[in-house]
């Protein structure tokens, strides 16, 4: 099956496909100077499919798109912004899961992050997205993670105590077969993404923390929305369109605020409780005394000690 998200022609595209990173950097160095010799932490062996120049950028520069990486503009429109416009991401931890060419982690960058650590499981995006970085955040550094194809869950890659303001994504629309890695950017197979993103933000969100997706497929939307308020998740469309109205794929994508609520946390057996919740469960349980005996709290004084 073909997926929607067919990436429509940009208006600017240079070079054509056949150009390898090494003839882009030349051609760029002949026409403007370099800003770096050769860098050995940079993959220059993919090759190019386009460059797109985007308004959003806060200087002269163009994302690279490597082969086999997708982009579509208009997908995430209204996640820019809201990047560029609403101070959304100054001063925060920002994580991006799927970040493609890079593109929307260096728009936090440019727009005030604390900190921003970009995700992906296409070996192609991770040298895109550093590639692009190195370019446009010459004097900053990008931490781009790859995920193992072992473990594609949401967090694989984070330490167990990482936690962010803002949890970033335009993930996979459809659940579908991954054949390749490219597939990753179309397929969500069983939606094991989309529910291991949303089992790990009581643990990955700061307080007062968020959560934004971007989706253009009206069946995930509607999946979204069951499972976040089946965990006890606020849902919110930031969007004025009304999904009943639109066709099953749609552009541009449809931005959706997750938010857990503050006193969530997940307990054994991956059941949500409310931290209050699980105070009255310590609160019935037999407690001990300095010498170790234990006592009910809950029982009643005897009326002849």
């Amino acid at each position: 099956m073909v997926s929607p998200r067919v990436a429509t022609p940009p208006l600017v595209v240079t070079p054509p496909p056949i150009v390898t990173l090494y003839a882009l950097c030349a051609l760029s160095c002949l026409a403007c100077g370099c800003r770096d010799a050769y860098r050995d932490d940079l993959d220059y062996s993919h090759r190019v499919v386009q460059t797109w120049s985007l308004d959003d950028l806060m200087f002269d520069g163009k994302i690279v798109q490597f082969e086999s990486v997708f982009w579509e503009p208009d997908d995430s429109v209204s996640l820019r912004e809201l990047i560029v416009n609403d101070q959304s991401v100054s001063g925060r931890d920002v994580l991006e899961i799927g970040t493609g060419t890079g593109l929307i982690s260096i728009l936090c960058m440019q727009n005030g992050a604390k900190s921003v650590i970009a995700t992906d499981i296409n070996p192609a995006a991770v040298a895109c997205a550093r590639y692009n970085a190195a370019m446009l955040l010459p004097d900053q550094s990008l931490d781009v993670r790859q995920v193992p194809a072992s473990d594609p869950s949401a967090y694989s890659v984070l330490d167990q105590t990482q936690t962010f303001d803002l949890i970033i994504s335009n993930p996979p629309w459809e659940d579908g077969t991954v054949a390749k890695p490219a597939d990753h950017a179309f397929y969500d197979p069983s939606f094991a993404l989309m529910d291991s993103l949303l089992d790990g933000l009581p643990k990955r969100l700061n307080a007062g923390g968020r959560c934004l997706l971007a989706y253009g497929h009206v069946p995930a939307i509607r999946r979204l929305k069951t499972e976040a308020e089946k965990r006890g998740f606020e849902f919110k469309q930031l969007d004025e369109r009304e999904l009943d109205s639109l066709p099953k794929d749609f552009l541009p994508g449809m931005l959706i605020e997750i938010r857990p609520p503050q006193n969530t946390s997940i307990v054994s057996g991956g059941r949500f409780t409310t931290n209050d919740d699980e105070a009255a469960m310590r609160a019935n349980e037999p407690q001990s005394d300095d010498k170790g005996n234990l006592s009910d709290s809950n029982a009643k004084p005897d009326p002849n000690p």
